[in-house]
């Protein structure tokens, strides 16, 4: 039951909170002449990344036992490490105004865009 419930809180948590802010940061970060492209391959890796996991927890759980939250648990913390360090806050910007500062930053040598 201990596995059962930590599966379902899991689910719970990442449906109602991660995962609508994964949708809502792809349409915000990337460049709107490259978004549909770039969403298309973001969402592919998604999928590929959900199949891993969805055929490999019963092999490392059946090897490794109630350890394997431990794992998922790791990775979780290394993925909260990434988001805090190199995503961007977009909060009260504008998808023009974040465009141009991502692009700033992405290119700093680049003349700034004009209107």
């Amino acid at each position: 039951y201990t596995a059962l419930a930590i599966i379902l809180a899991f689910l719970f948590c990442f449906q109602s909170m991660v995962s609508t802010t994964y949708w809502l940061m792809m349409s915000e970060l990337f460049p709107q002449r490259l978004r549909g492209m770039i969403v298309g391959i973001a969402v592919s890796a998604q999928w590929l990344f959900n199949a891993a996991v969805a055929f490999l927890f019963p092999v490392i759980m059946a090897s490794v036992g109630n350890s394997t939250f431990y794992i998922f648990c790791v990775i979780n913390m290394l993925s909260l490490l990434f988001v805090v360090r190199f995503v961007p806050e977009t909060r009260g910007k504008s998808l023009e105004k974040l465009e141009e500062e991502l692009e700033q930053e992405l290119t700093p040598d680049a003349p700034p865009a004009t209107a």
